[in-house]
């Protein structure tokens, strides 16, 4: 048996050296490529070169093999003078370079179609950052009274220009604490997680104050505007109810200095149902989210 196998190896091994020594063999092979372009701090390379290219040859077997095993295979320079602008290469192009650097081999035709560039310049933008109004939850009937401070305001991004330009002008940032009540003070990650960016600063400090507030109701007298002196029309109610909510730690001294005054006007008066609007006027800036009722009154003619 070991006599067989012997043999077998010597007559595949005479076999694979007798065919190697044959010509006219054609065959693919992944000839490599170099790219040569300015050495710039100002240009980026988005994603990696082509390393080779696929060309179809003729040769002898000796030779192939050399080249596909990359022997004394010296790559072709691609030279890139505006690298930022040339986005592609078609394949065709370099027969000729390759050609020159195939020795005892003839190269049939170029496989590879084209040679994709992805090279971008840098380029600096400043960006706001704001917060997520959508995100922020507040306590019951805690509201706000100040404004959300965002600091600082803007940030600056470096990067590849067609990654920077994606970017919107105002970066949202979302705040994850719910039930917001009192004074806030918190510093969020800048949400931009892009290798190909820097971010500076890569945080900010988000300020916000948020106070109680307590629904107040309160009777107030009706002033007839336009009504006629005889009484010959009258509103058939001289009061409205009129809702509103006050900062919980002012109701006490405010409570009772607030002044609203309401009006009905008879040319709002409609016909279907002989009823008035009601608006209020002079209202306190202290006051938020008001409400009348009834909006609308009836009036009432006199016998």
């Amino acid at each position: 048996m070991k006599v067989v196998i012997l043999c077998i190896i010597a007559a595949t091994t005479f076999w694979f050296f007798s065919a190697l020594n044959k010509d006219d063999y054609t065959t693919r092979i992944r000839y490599p490529v170099r790219f040569s372009y300015p050495s710039d701090s100002a240009i980026y390379l988005l994603s990696e070169l082509p390393r080779d290219i696929t060309v179809q040859v003729t040769g002898g077997g000796w030779d192939l093999l050399k080249k596909s095993l990359r022997v004394n295979t010296s790559p072709v320079t691609i030279d890139l003078d505006t690298p930022t602008q040339t986005k592609f290469i078609l394949g065709q192009s370099l027969a000729e370079p390759i050609s020159s650097q195939l020795d005892n081999i003839r190269l049939d035709y170029v496989v590879t179609d084209t040679l994709r560039i992805n090279i971008d310049s840098l380029t600096r933008r400043n960006i706001t950052v704001a917060l997520d109004t959508q995100s922020l939850y507040l306590a019951e009937n805690y509201r706000l009274v100040s404004g959300v401070s965002v600091l600082p305001a803007q940030i600056e991004v470096d990067g590849p220009v067609s990654v920077v330009r994606q970017l919107p002008d105002t970066l949202k940032i979302q705040l994850e604490e719910e039930d917001v009540k009192g004074e806030l003070e918190t510093t969020l990650l800048v949400p931009i997680d892009d290798e190909r960016l820097e971010i500076y600063p890569d945080e900010v400090m988000v300020n916000l104050t948020a106070e109680l507030y307590t629904r107040v109701e309160r009777k107030t007298p009706i002033t007839s505007v336009n009504f006629p002196e005889d009484s010959s029309v009258y509103l058939s109610q001289d009061f409205v109810t009129v809702s509103f909510w006050l900062p919980d730690d002012l109701i006490s001294p405010a409570l009772n200095q607030l002044r609203f005054q309401a009006e009905a006007d008879l040319q709002t008066l409609s016909e279907k149902d002989s009823t008035v609007t009601v608006n209020l006027v002079d209202i306190p800036a202290i006051a938020s989210d008001i409400s009348i009722t009834p909006s609308r009154i009836p009036v009432t003619y006199a016998p």
